[in-house]
C-alpha cells in the first residue's frame, strides 16, 4: 500500500523514532509499504534512495535502502531494523543531498566519508556493515531522520542550497527558501 509522504514543515518529521522490540506483521507490512511508496515516488530525473518510517508518519526505527543507487531499474531494497552508526571516520565529504520530505530542494552537506553500522534484518538477524561514500551518506541521512533531524538543519548558508528548475536541472537559490527557513526555525526553538 502506498502511504502518504510527510513533508516539511510538518512537525511529525521532528518526532524521535522508537526502537522496534519485535518485528510483527505490522512492521513487515510497514517495510513493504515503505518500499512501494519510494518506488511510487520515482520519476523522470530522480529516484528515491531510501526512506525512514517517520517519513510516512510512523516513528519507529526502520529504514528501507535501495540496493543499487546506480540503476533505477533495480527495484530491490535492503530493510534495516533499529539501525545505528557505531563509528564515523573523521574524514568528511561534501556532496549534494535531497530528501523525499523536502521536495524540490537540495543542498551541499558535509558527512563522514566512512561509517560502521549495525542493525537487524526483519528476521532478527544481526547486520554489520562498513559503508563508504554515497551509501554511507544515505545511511547517515536515514539515521538522522530517526532523531528528528533533517539535512536542511545542516545547511551552513543559502549558497549551499539548490533547487530544481523547470528542466529538472539543479540551480542555486537566491536566498534561503521560506519553507526551509521555517522548518529549521521550528526545529531550533
Amino acid at each position: 500500500m502506498i502511504r502518504k509522504l510527510i513533508t516539511i514543515p510538518e512537525a511529525a518529521l521532528r518526532l524521535k523514532s522508537k526502537r522496534i522490540g519485535q518485528v510483527d506483521d505490522a512492521i513487515q507490512q510497514l517495510a513493504e509499504d515503505m518500499i512501494e511508496t519510494t518506488l511510487d515516488w520515482d520519476h523522470d530525473s530522480e529516484f528515491g534512495a531510501a526512506l525512514a518510517a517517520i517519513q510516512v508518519g510512523e516513528p519507529v526505527k526502520l529504514t528501507v535502502v535501495r540496493n543499487n543507487f546506480d540503476d533505477a531499474a533495480d527495484q530491490s531494497f535492503l530493510t534495516f531494523v533499529n539501525p545505528e552508526i557505531v563509528q564515523r571516520s573523521s574524514e568528511r565529504v561534501i556532496d549534494i543531498e535531497g530528501c523525499l520530505s523536502v521536495p524540490g530542494y537540495y543542498a551541499r552537506i558535509s558527512r563522514a566519508k566512512r561509517i560502521k553500522v549495525k542493525a537487524e534484518t526483519l528476521d532478527g538477524q544481526p547486520i554489520r556493515l562498513t559503508l563508504e561514500g554515497f551509501p554511507a551518506r544515505v545511511f547517515q541521512h536515514e539515521v538522522d531522520h530517526m532523531h528528528g533531524k533533517l539535512f536542511i538543519d545542516m545547511i551552513k548558508s543559502y549558497k549551499d542550497v539548490l533547487e530544481l528548475d523547470n528542466d529538472s536541472k539543479l540551480k542555486p537559490v537566491k536566498k534561503m527558501p521560506d519553507i526551509i527557513e521555517k522548518s529549521r526555525d521550528d526545529h531550533h526553538h
